[in-house]
Protein backbone atom coordinates (compact mmCIF):
# COMPACT_ATOMS: atom_id res chain seq x y z
CA UNK A 1 0.00 0.00 0.00
CA UNK A 2 2.41 2.29 0.32
CA UNK A 3 5.15 1.53 -1.68
CA UNK A 4 3.03 -0.12 -5.20
CA UNK A 5 -0.08 1.81 -4.48
CA UNK A 6 1.62 4.84 -3.69
CA UNK A 7 4.18 4.74 -6.81
CA UNK A 8 0.71 4.29 -9.05
CA UNK A 9 -1.09 6.95 -7.24
CA UNK A 10 2.11 9.51 -8.42
CA UNK A 11 2.15 8.14 -11.85
CA UNK A 12 5.84 6.65 -10.98
CA UNK A 13 5.11 2.84 -11.05
CA UNK A 14 7.84 2.62 -14.03
CA UNK A 15 10.22 4.24 -11.67
CA UNK A 16 9.80 2.92 -7.97
CA UNK A 17 7.06 1.11 -5.51
CA UNK A 18 8.70 -2.51 -5.99
CA UNK A 19 12.37 -4.49 -6.13
CA UNK A 20 12.83 -4.91 -9.72
CA UNK A 21 16.00 -4.47 -11.90
CA UNK A 22 15.92 -1.51 -13.20
CA UNK A 23 13.71 0.50 -10.41
CA UNK A 24 15.22 2.96 -8.21
CA UNK A 25 15.14 1.61 -4.37
CA UNK A 26 16.69 2.54 -0.79
CA UNK A 27 17.01 0.00 1.25
CA UNK A 28 18.18 -0.52 5.14
CA UNK A 29 18.97 -3.96 6.69
CA UNK A 30 18.18 -3.98 10.37
CA UNK A 31 19.53 -6.75 12.79
CA UNK A 32 17.08 -7.80 15.01
CA UNK A 33 19.11 -9.93 16.63
CA UNK A 34 19.50 -7.69 19.53
CA UNK A 35 19.36 -7.60 23.13
CA UNK A 36 16.65 -4.74 23.07
CA UNK A 37 14.63 -5.93 20.95
CA UNK A 38 14.25 -9.20 21.82
CA UNK A 39 12.25 -11.92 22.41
CA UNK A 40 11.10 -11.77 18.83
CA UNK A 41 7.66 -11.55 18.65
CA UNK A 42 6.10 -8.16 17.24
CA UNK A 43 8.76 -7.22 14.90
CA UNK A 44 7.25 -4.54 12.94
CA UNK A 45 6.50 -2.94 16.45
CA UNK A 46 10.26 -3.56 17.64
CA UNK A 47 11.71 -2.10 14.10
CA UNK A 48 9.98 1.01 14.29
CA UNK A 49 9.47 1.58 18.51
CA UNK A 50 12.63 0.24 19.58
CA UNK A 51 15.58 -0.50 17.00
CA UNK A 52 17.87 2.39 16.85
CA UNK A 53 20.75 3.52 14.57
CA UNK A 54 23.23 1.20 15.70
CA UNK A 55 21.13 -1.88 14.68
CA UNK A 56 21.57 -0.54 10.74
CA UNK A 57 24.26 -3.01 9.33
CA UNK A 58 23.44 -2.16 5.25
CA UNK A 59 22.25 0.80 3.80
CA UNK A 60 21.93 1.11 -0.26
CA UNK A 61 20.73 4.53 -1.80
CA UNK A 62 19.72 3.95 -5.28
CA UNK A 63 21.61 1.01 -6.17
CA UNK A 64 25.19 2.31 -4.10
CA UNK A 65 25.91 0.85 -1.05
CA UNK A 66 26.74 3.12 1.40
CA UNK A 67 27.03 1.12 5.01
CA UNK A 68 28.04 -2.38 4.67
CA UNK A 69 28.26 -4.31 7.97
CA UNK A 70 28.15 -1.30 10.31
CA UNK A 71 30.69 0.67 8.33
CA UNK A 72 30.00 3.70 6.33
CA UNK A 73 31.33 3.40 3.09
CA UNK A 74 30.42 7.01 1.58
CA UNK A 75 32.74 8.84 4.49
CA UNK A 76 35.78 8.81 6.39
CA UNK A 77 34.00 8.38 9.62
CA UNK A 78 37.26 9.40 11.52
CA UNK A 79 37.24 12.75 9.89
CA UNK A 80 33.33 12.81 10.80
CA UNK A 81 34.22 12.19 14.36
CA UNK A 82 36.96 14.69 14.68
CA UNK A 83 35.17 17.25 12.85
CA UNK A 84 32.17 16.88 14.88
CA UNK A 85 34.60 17.29 18.42
CA UNK A 86 36.25 19.94 17.14
CA UNK A 87 32.88 22.14 16.30
CA UNK A 88 30.92 20.65 19.87
CA UNK A 89 34.11 22.57 21.29
CA UNK A 90 34.33 25.42 19.95
CA UNK A 91 30.62 25.71 20.08
CA UNK A 92 31.02 25.42 23.78
CA UNK A 93 33.87 28.26 23.31
CA UNK A 94 32.04 30.76 21.71
CA UNK A 95 29.16 30.21 24.49
CA UNK A 96 31.36 30.75 27.01
CA UNK A 97 30.25 27.45 28.75
CA UNK A 98 33.57 25.67 29.18
CA UNK A 99 33.73 26.30 33.43
CA UNK A 100 30.89 23.93 32.86
CA UNK A 101 32.21 21.33 31.38
CA UNK A 102 33.77 20.13 34.23
CA UNK A 103 31.50 17.84 35.92
CA UNK A 104 30.77 14.18 34.07
CA UNK A 105 28.62 12.82 36.61
CA UNK A 106 24.72 13.05 35.97
CA UNK A 107 24.23 13.16 39.82
CA UNK A 108 26.35 16.37 39.68
CA UNK A 109 24.90 18.25 37.09
CA UNK A 110 23.29 20.62 39.85
CA UNK A 111 26.62 21.64 40.99
CA UNK A 112 27.45 22.56 37.17
CA UNK A 113 24.95 25.41 36.88
CA UNK A 114 24.57 26.55 40.53
CA UNK A 115 26.48 29.64 39.42
CA UNK A 116 25.69 32.93 37.62
CA UNK A 117 25.23 32.52 34.12
CA UNK A 118 25.50 35.46 31.86
CA UNK A 119 25.63 34.99 27.96
CA UNK A 120 28.91 36.29 25.47
CA UNK A 121 28.48 39.09 23.85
Amino acid sequence: MVTVDAARALGWEDEIGSLEAGKKADLVVVNMRRPHLMPNFMPVHRLIYEAVGHDIETVIVDGKVLMEEGKVLSVDEEVIYDAAQAEALALVERAGLQSHMGHQSWGQVYQTFSGEFTFPE
